[in-house]
């Protein structure tokens, strides 16, 4: 076997480990997201959440942390649609963002 082979062995592997974990992650903040919104009495539109973008942040020791920012969509009265942001720092929800939306 070739450098090269074990090279581009390696780089698939670790392709597909990161594909499953992200899977895993968005699937992840979607359960967050909807729980969130159940709480507050406002419907999760689309039953989904998009990967916004990837940061670094510090956590609560003060450690930088590659943390994942997901949009989702909801909605009050079937209406207006809002768009609300979950974060996440592996598997722990650092905070999620809700935009000033009517209260019916």
């Amino acid at each position: 076997m070739s450098l090269r082979s074990i090279l581009l062995t390696t780089l698939v592997i670790l392709g597909v480990i990161y594909w499953l974990r992200a899977r895993d992650l968005k699937q992840f903040a979607l359960n967050a997201a909807t729980q969130h919104c159940a709480k507050l009495d406002l419907a999760l539109l689309d039953e989904s959440v998009v990967l916004k973008s990837l940061k670094f942040v510090r956590n609560a020791q003060g450690r930088k942390c590659l943390a994942r920012i997901y949009q989702f969509e909801f909605t009050v009265n079937g209406q207006e649609r809002y768009v609300g942001e979950i974060t996440l720092i592996r598997r722990s929800v650092l905070h999620i963002k809700l935009p000033p939306h009517r209260i019916d």
